[in-house]
C-alpha cells in the first residue's frame, strides 16, 4: 500500500482518514460534504475512478466506510485548484498587535482536524505569511476563536495572543461578539422569525447536522434570527427563475445566538429553506454556483482596550454579481462605487427584533 501511495502521490489532491465519529457512511455522502460538491459530481469522480479507497479504485457510490479507512482524491482539477489556494492574497479589514480580522475567501477551510488531512487551511495561510496567532488550542488551530464553513466567505476574527483568544472567547459566549450573514434562499421567509431548535449530527449521515427534540440530551441548543432585507425590488431584467414556481431567489439576513457547526443551514432547512447552492442541506433548485453565504457584518470589543469595532467584509463578486443581476439593489449601493454593495444587517435585525 506504501509503495502504491508514493507512485501516484504527484496526483493526489486531498486524503481523508475516516475516524470514529464517520464510521458507517456512505462514501459518497462522505465526500460531498468534504468536498462541499454535489453527489453527482462525486459519483462522476468515482465513475472516472479518480477516487481511491484504501489506495484501490472506489467502484460503489455507496460503499459503507470503516475507521482507519482512507479516501484520495486524484482529480488533477482539484489538485491545481489546492495548489492555488497557497498563493492567497485574504484582505485584510483590521489588524493590530492582538488581534486580525480578515475577509475568508470561499473554497478555504478554516482548520484541519487531524494530521492525515492535508487541505490547504487558513490557519496554513497565516503561518505561511508569518501571523503571530494564539495557541490556546491543538496545533491546528492556532488563533482560530470561530470557524467559518469551507465555503462561507466573509469576516473572520484571528487571536494573536492568548489574553486575546480567552477574551474574544467569552464575548462570543456571552454574545458582546455579534455574526450577522447574508443569505440567498430558494424562497422568501414567511415572516422575520427567531429559530431555536436543537442541532444534533445525523444518525446515519455523520457529517450531517439535524434538529432535534428540545428534551434530546445528545443535542446541543441553537439559536438564530433570520429576517428580512427590505427595499429589494425583484429586477424584470433576468428571467432565470421565472419558470420555477418553487423557487423565488430571496436574501435574508441571519444573526447568529449561538456557534453550531452548519447552524444556518440546518435550521434554515428546517423550515423548509435552503441556501442556494447548498445541496448537501436539500437544496434542489437551478442554481449550480457555490453557496451563497456570507459573514457580512461583525462587531465586538477590543481585547485590550474594550473599544468597540464593527467590520463589514465585502461581499464576493459572484454573489454581487446575483444580486445586481436579480435585484434592484440601489438602495444598498455605495454612492461612489454603485458595484459595491453594503447592507446595515445590525440596524435592520435591530428594527425587527427590539427585544431580543
Amino acid at each position: 500500500m506504501q509503495q502504491n501511495f508514493k507512485q501516484m502521490h504527484t496526483k493526489i489532491s486531498n486524503i481523508f482518514t475516516i475516524d470514529n465519529k464517520n464510521k458507517g457512511i456512505r462514501a459518497d455522502i462522505f465526500l460531498s460534504h468534504a468536498l462541499n460538491i454535489s453527489r453527482s459530481k462525486v459519483q462522476n469522480l468515482i465513475n472516472k475512478k479518480a477516487v481511491l479507497l484504501n489506495s484501490s479504485p472506489l467502484n460503489k457510490y455507496g460503499a459503507t466506510l470503516n475507521t482507519n479507512d482512507t479516501l484520495m482524491l486524484i482529480s488533477p482539477t482539484e489538485s491545481k485548484k489546492d495548489s492555488s489556494l497557497k498563493n492567497l492574497n485574504i484582505p485584510i479589514l483590521y489588524e493590530d498587535s492582538d488581534i486580525l480580522i480578515l475577509n475568508k475567501p470561499t473554497n478555504l477551510i478554516v482548520h484541519r482536524t487531524h494530521e492525515k488531512d492535508l487541505q490547504f487551511t487558513l490557519v496554513d495561510y497565516l503561518r505561511n505569511n508569518g501571523f503571530k496567532l494564539s495557541n490556546l488550542g491543538d496545533s491546528y488551530r492556532l488563533g482560530i476563536v470561530h470557524r467559518l464553513d469551507k465555503n462561507t466567505s466573509g469576516a473572520i476574527v484571528i487571536a494573536k495572543n492568548n489574553v486575546a483568544h480567552e477574551n474574544l472567547s467569552k464575548q462570543i459566549k456571552t454574545r458582546q461578539m455579534g455574526r450577522y450573514y447574508l443569505c440567498m434562499i430558494d424562497k422568501p421567509l414567511k415572516a422575520s422569525q427567531i429559530v431555536e431548535f436543537p442541532i444534533m449530527r445525523h444518525p446515519k449521515h455523520r457529517l450531517k447536522y439535524i434538529t432535534t427534540n428540545p428534551n434530546n440530551t445528545t443535542a446541543k441548543r441553537a439559536k438564530t434570527v433570520f429576517f428580512e432585507i427590505p427595499n429589494l425590488y425583484d429586477s424584470t431584467c433576468d428571467s432565470t427563475f421565472s419558470s420555477i414556481k418553487t423557487e423565488i431567489p430571496t436574501l435574508i439576513g441571519a444573526k447568529l445566538f449561538t456557534g453550531r457547526t452548519h447552524q444556518i443551514r440546518v435550521h434554515l432547512n428546517a423550515i423548509n429553506r435552503h441556501i442556494l447552492g447548498d445541496a448537501f442541506y436539500n437544496y434542489k433548485g437551478s442554481y449550480t454556483g457555490r453557496i451563497l453565504l456570507h459573514a457580512h457584518f461583525l462587531h465586538l470589543f477590543h481585547p485590550k482596550t474594550q473599544k468597540p469595532l464593527e467590520f463589514y467584509a465585502p461581499i464576493p463578486t459572484d454573489m454581487q454579481d446575483f444580486l445586481h443581476t436579480h435585484f434592484n439593489v440601489s438602495t444598498y449601493q455605495n454612492t461612489e462605487n454603485p458595484k459595491l454593495i453594503t447592507i446595515p444587517l445590525a440596524q435592520i435585525y435591530q428594527q425587527q427584533f427590539r427585544t431580543i
